[in-house]
């Protein structure tokens, strides 16, 4: 293994309440336990490896992005001096100036590079409430390629779906489609829920931020719709600036529903106590929410979206519908609680699916991604230094003057809260 220290750089850091700070410091626990050092760069970093830099703050923009759970990074030189010290090879989770930075720090020290594609921008579009706009997601994508995955050769995607986003907008890079990962925390129980309780109830779970493109609204709506709606308990677990509406939507239209925030093991829990989990995103790079409760043994419904990458895990005809179809989605609702039967097996091929798509696993295929990203820059370096144009997937990569993309920030405000 050439790949023995590995530097994570990632704006927020500093909890683990959004997709994108999880999946590192999932990932970076499962490298270590692979024998790889990892270190972690961003604001509010914590624990082994850490090395914390300050907020950048920014008008208009902060306010924005701390609501929404995200902070940007200020780079800071003797911090990366510091962090990238002997490393073998430097990650980069987002597009923004922290990573740029830490780009330009790489290609200046020769250090091989490699990235990941965590935020989509059809979840920055929903969340500045313009709903999918493709041309400003178009440009988003464009500003994105410019700014950073341009001047990258290797670049790891969560789905199918968002590496072939990637490269229907243009982008050059060599794409590694590779899970997020689930954890081992997330296990079912030998014997599945029954699908009624002994209070003659039926619990659906639906896990996400309470945003736009999360799309709860229908799932609230398909239940008042459901012949069997007087039995069904809907759990959202997430938090979000949506909370107070969907809680005055289930209301009016008489569904029961509950809202909460869990942490990991919590969650891990509800999941295995609600026989059914829907998800309804109409846009996701990789909706992990969705991989940890059908590990968890429940089985899943998912919206069928262009946009939106877990559909693509659905067992049964009656495990999808489509994207915002209420009446859709009561009928696979009603479909369920009339064939309780069907469950045992499309939860076997759910949790069948789920082995496939262990941390572990993942850990291993970004370990043989960060392989190759190394042989190839060291290989660029030792042919061309650091001056290099980008001519394709196969060339090398571009100089160290890594420019702001304009106005990508003032847009970004929603970041990765995309995520779960």
């Amino acid at each position: 293994m050439n790949v023995r220290t590995i530097a994570f750089v990632c704006d927020d850091l500093s909890g683990h309440g959004n997709g994108t700070s999880v999946t590192a410091y999932r990932y970076a626990e499962a490298l270590r336990k692979l024998g790889c050092e990892v270190r972690l760069v961003g604001v509010g970093a914590m624990g082994e490896g850490a090395h914390p830099v300050p907020e950048k703050q920014l008008p208009v923009v902060t306010p924005i992005s701390h609501s929404c759970g995200f902070r940007f990074g200020e780079p800071v030189q003797a911090i990366f001096d510091e962090a990238f010290d002997g490393v073998d090879l430097i990650h980069l989770f987002l597009p923004f100036e922290l990573e740029r930075a830490a780009l330009a720090w790489a290609r200046m020290h020769r250090v091989p590079v490699s990235a990941a594609f965590h935020l989509q921008p059809e979840n920055i579009t929903y969340n500045a409430r313009i709903g999918s706009a493709p041309a400003v997601a178009s440009a988003l994508y464009a500003g994105f390629r410019h700014g950073l995955y341009d001047r990258v050769r290797h670049v790891h995607c969560p789905s199918t779906m968002i590496a072939g986003e990637l490269k229907r907008h243009g982008y050059r890079a060599h794409t590694h489609v590779i899970s997020n990962g689930v954890p081992e925390l997330f296990q079912a129980r030998p014997e599945a829920t029954p699908l009624i309780d002994a209070a003659g109830r039926i619990h659906i779970l639906s896990v996400g931020r309470l945003g736009k493109e999360k799309d709860q609204a229908t799932i609230i709506k398909a239940i008042a719709r459901s012949r069997f709606k007087d039995q069904i308990t809907l759990h959202l677990a997430g938090k979000g600036y949506l909370e107070k509406k969907l809680m005055n939507l289930a209301d009016r239209l008489g569904v029961s529903l509950t809202i909460g925030y869990y942490d990991e093991q919590s969650l891990a829990e509800v999941m295995r106590c609600c026989p059914l989990t829907v998800h309804a995103s109409v846009a996701d790079i990789e909706a992990i929410s969705v991989l940890e409760s059908f590990a968890s043994g429940s089985v899943a419904i998912i919206a069928r979206s262009p946009k939106s990458a877990p559909a693509r895990y659905a067992v049964d005809p009656h495990c999808l519908f489509a994207a915002r179809d209420v009446e859709g989605l009561a009928r696979c609702l009603d479909w369920w609680v009339e064939h309780p039967e069907e469950l045992a097996p499309a939860r076997e091929l759910y949790l069948l699916e789920a082995e496939s798509l262990r941390l572990e696993r993942c850990a291993e295929s970004f370990l043989a991604m960060a392989e190759q990203a190394v042989a190839d820059d060291e290989l660029a370096y030792r042919l061309h230094g650091t001056e290099v144009v980008v001519r394709g997937a196969s060339s090398v990569i571009l100089a160290p003057n890594v420019a702001p993309v304009g106005g990508v920030p003032a847009v970004a405000a929603a970041v990765s809260r995309g995520g779960r």
